[in-house]
């Protein structure tokens, strides 16, 4: 009696196909010794400059990132450090009087003169200098609610300026007389780190900003009492970026974003003396 060899569990014995499994050769053990010459390349280490399967990684020098960690990192230390300084408890959900009949049924309160519980500001120390973790763009376009192509212009404009890839952002609720819908995308967003966020900042600090002739310096109103900068550049600011400048033809609609700085910082304070040592001028 004949047998047949079947190559898949799925394929029925009187059916015809082919097999889609390749054939598992990771699992044959490999005698190193026995190699000849011209195979024994493939056992030196993938990060080694010699292997096959080598890949070269981005060897630019990071300047934003050196000079922090060698430079501003110490001077904010000296700067920030308290001796003895304990940790000041930030503002909290108020309970409701005890008077009241109905203060087991409600919740609590917000904080006076705050939307929501602060964070508890702790003093400085080696462990937890501010530093700038993201920065995070948003672009909003009414333009984007009646025409569709708009959202496909605002996603090409901040993937060129920022070397990454931005999300698409939908509408959460329904105003008529704005014509704006549930659902319905208006524009993108995008968070960058490390590398990202260090040659954006750059070149908005070096090129962009100091060529924008009504820009006054960022407000000290920008702040959201825990360590987050945020201001917005208009669309005649937007042609000021390489990226931009050298290729207006291929974005004859430019889209103004909004930029937060995204630090660790426990105060606005805190996060407006790191990112004016980093080059950003403040009003």
């Amino acid at each position: 009696m004949n047998r047949i060899r079947l190559f898949s569990t799925t394929t029925s014995l009187c059916r015809a196909g082919y097999s889609t499994v390749e054939p598992v050769h990771h699992l044959v053990p490999i005698r190193k010794s026995a190699l000849k010459p011209g195979y024994k390349e493939l056992l030196i280490p993938k990060d080694d400059i010699r292997s096959v399967g080598y890949k070269p990684k981005n060897i630019q020098h990071d300047r934003v990132n050196d000079y922090y960690e060698n430079q501003l990192k110490s001077d904010l230390m000296l700067r920030l450090y308290e001796h003895d300084s304990e940790t000041v408890i930030g503002s909290k959900l108020r309970p409701w009087e005890t008077d009241s009949p109905y203060k087991l049924y409600r919740r609590a309160r917000k904080p006076k003169g705050f939307y929501r519980p602060q964070k508890d500001i702790k003093p400085v120390t080696f462990k937890n200098v501010p530093e700038l973790t993201s920065i995070s763009i948003n672009l909003y376009s009414k333009e984007a609610l009646e025409e569709s192509w708009v959202n496909i212009s605002t996603r090409l404009q901040i993937a060129q300026i920022t070397n990454a890839k931005p999300k698409r952002i939908y509408n959460k609720s329904n105003v008529l007389p704005w014509k704006v819908r549930q659902g319905k995308p208006c524009g993108c967003k995008v968070e960058l780190v490390e590398e990202d966020m260090t040659q954006f900042l750059s070149t908005l600090t070096e090129l962009v900003l100091p060529r924008i002739r009504t820009f006054k310096g960022i407000s000290k109103k920008s702040g959201d009492k825990n360590g987050n900068i945020t201001f917005g550049l208009n669309p005649d600011d937007i042609k000021f970026f390489p990226e931009i400048e050298n290729f207006q033809d291929l974005y004859p609609n430019l889209f103004g974003f909004h930029i937060t700085f995204k630090t660790s910082a426990r105060t606005d304070d805190q996060a407006r003396l790191l990112l004016s040592s980093l080059g950003l001028p403040f009003n």
